[in-house]
C-alpha cells in the first residue's frame, strides 16, 4: 500500500486495502499494521475496525486503544473514543498522547473533566514531550471550563516547550513565501489556459481558518467528494516540473501544464461526470498559481478568518510536525504578514480560478455563503448542506470532534478572552495595517 500511495497510484492502494479487508483474519500484529496503513492511506473506516480487531485480541495493550480511540474519532463516534482513551490510561497511566485526545473530545464541564488528573500527569511528568501533551490538554480543558488566565499559561507552556525543541527560523519561511512570488510574475499568467468546467476543487488556507467547515458544507453533497489532506498536488507538480535547472519555486512555476494534470488525476480520481474531487490540505495555499496555471477544470477556494481569532487557534493547538511558526506568538505574526503578500500576490492573478470567503461571513449566514461556495466549486446545492452534524464523511483533522456538531458562532471572537495575554501578537499586527478582529474580505456589517 506504501508504495503504491508513494508512485501515487493511490486508486489502486484503496483496491489494496478493500482487498486485504476480505481476507481471513491474521494475528494482532498483522490487524495493528493494516490499521496503520489504512490511517495513512485515509481508509479510516477500515483503520477503525484493524485496531478493533487489536485491542480484541489483546485488551491490555494501551496503545493498541489509544489507536482505537484515534479511529473512532475519524468516523464522529466520540463517546467510543473517549471510553478508548480511558482505556488506554488505564493500561498505562503515563500516555500522554491519550490524554490530550481524550481533553478534545468533547467540551468539559465542572462536573466532568479531568483537570484534577492532569494536573497530577504534569507533576510527574520530566520529558519535555510529554509536558507539552499535557499542557495542551490543560490549556483546552481550562479553556472549557472559563478560566482563562490558567487556560492560557498552558497553551503558552506547551508552546514554549515544543517552540524549544525546533531548529526553526521564521524568516526561512518569509523568503520562501517572496521567492514564490517572484516566480510567479504576471508574466507567467499571461499565458494561463481558458478555464472549463470544474472536476477538481481545492480549499486552502491557514490552519484553523474554517476549511474543514467548508469542506463539510460541500461533501454534504453526494456530487461532491473529498480526498481530505493530501500531498496529491506537491505530487503532481513534482512529476510536471523539469528535474533539475532554476530552485524548486521556478522549476514549479514552469511546469508542463499537461503532466500536472495527469499526475494529479491519477493520484486523486477521475470524477465521475457533473461531480468534483475536493482537496483540503491548507499549506496548498502556496500553489494557487500553480493550480491557475496548470489546471484549467479546477477550482481554489480560500478561507479567511479574523486573524487574532485564527493565529490564537493556531497557537492554542498542538500540530504534529507542520506549522512551525505556530508555538510563538512573533513567529505567528511575521508568517502571517508574509502569508497576506503572498495573498495579495494571487488576487492580482487574471480569471476567477480564486474565491475567497469569511469564515465570520458562513457560520452568520450558512445557506447564503453556502450556495455561493458551491456554485463556485461547481457542485449543485442544496440547503441540507449545512447539516453538517449529519455528515458521516470521516475526518483526521485538528477539527474532527467540533465538525461533529452544527455550525456555531461561539469561536468568532474567541481570542477577546485571552486579549491581554495576546498584546504582542496584535501590537504586530495593528503596525502592519492589520485588522485583528476582521477577516479579508469580510462583508461590511
Amino acid at each position: 500500500m506504501r508504495i503504491l500511495r508513494a508512485l501515487g497510484r493511490h486508486g489502486e492502494a484503496g483496491t489494496l486495502i478493500d482487498r486485504v479487508a476480505a481476507l481471513p483474519a491474521g494475528t494482532a500484529e498483522d490487524d495493528e499494521a493494516l490499521g496503520f496503513a489504512a490511517f495513512e492511506a485515509g481508509a479510516h473506516r477500515r483503520s477503525r475496525d484493524w485496531y478493533a480487531r487489536v485491542v480484541e485480541a489483546s485488551p491490555g495493550d494501551a496503545l493498541a486503544w489509544y489507536n482505537l480511540a484515534a479511529g473512532e474519532q475519524t468516523i464522529g463516534q466520540l463517546d467510543a473514543a473517549e471510553a478508548a482513551c480511558d482505556q488506554a490510561l488505564r493500561h498505562a497511566p503515563a500516555m500522554v498522547e491519550a490524554a490530550l485526545l481524550r481533553s478534545q473530545l468533547r467540551t468539559q464541564t465542572a462536573d466532568r473533566n479531568h483537570v484534577d488528573m492532569l494536573r497530577a500527569m504534569l507533576k510527574q511528568a520530566s520529558a519535555p514531550g510529554a509536558t507539552v501533551f499535557l499542557h495542551y490538554a490543560l490549556g483546552k480543558e481550562y479553556d472549557d471550563l472559563g478560566d482563562y488566565d490558567a487556560a492560557f499559561g498552558h497553551f503558552s507552556g506547551g508552546a514554549r516547550a515544543r517552540r524549544q525543541a525546533l531548529d526553526y527560523d521564521v524568516s526561512d519561511d518569509g523568503a520562501k513565501l517572496r521567492r514564490i512570488i517572484e516566480s510567479f510574475d504576471a508574466r507567467r499568467f499571461e499565458c494561463a489556459p481558458e478555464l472549463t468546467a470544474p472536476a477538481y476543487g481545492f480549499i486552502v488556507g491557514l490552519p484553523r481558518s474554517g476549511t474543514t467547515m467548508i469542506e463539510r458544507i460541500l461533501t454534504g453533497s453526494p456530487r461532491a467528494r473529498s480526498n481530505g489532506e493530501t500531498d496529491n498536488l506537491f505530487g503532481a507538480l513534482g512529476e510536471g516540473a523539469a528535474a533539475a535547472g532554476a530552485d524548486v519555486f521556478e522549476r514549479v512555476a514552469h511546469a508542463d501544464p499537461a503532466r500536472v494534470l495527469a499526475s494529479y488525476v491519477r493520484r486523486a480520481g477521475t470524477p465521475d461526470t457533473g461531480s468534483v474531487v475536493l482537496e483540503k490540505l491548507p499549506f496548498n495555499y502556496l500553489y494557487v498559481g500553480a493550480i491557475r496555471l496548470t489546471m484549467p477544470c479546477a477550482r481554489t477556494l480560500l478561507v479567511n478568518r479574523a486573524p487574532a481569532d485564527n493565529l490564537f487557534a493556531m497557537f492554542s493547538t498542538l500540530f504534529g510536525s507542520a506549522y512551525p511558526f505556530s508555538y510563538a506568538l512573533g513567529d505567528l505574526a511575521a508568517y502571517y504578514l508574509a502569508y497576506i503578500k503572498l495573498l495579495d500576490h494571487w488576487r492580482a492573478m487574471p480569471g476567477s480560478q480564486l474565491l475567497e470567503v469569511a469564515y465570520e461571513d458562513v457560520v452568520g449566514e450558512p445557506e447564503v455563503h453556502g450556495r455561493m461556495i458551491a456554485g463556485h466549486m461547481g457542485v449543485e446545492w442544496d440547503d441540507m448542506m449545512v447539516r453538517i452534524e449529519r455528515n458521516t464523511q470521516t475526518s483526521a483533522t485538528a477539527s474532527a470532534a467540533q465538525i461533529r456538531r452544527p455550525i456555531y458562532r461561539t469561536a468568532a471572537g474567541r481570542w477577546r478572552n485571552y486579549e491581554r495575554h495576546l498584546a504582542p501578537l496584535i501590537d504586530a499586527l495593528e503596525a502592519a495595517g492589520v485588522d485583528p478582529a476582521r477577516a479579508r474580505g469580510a462583508r461590511q456589517e
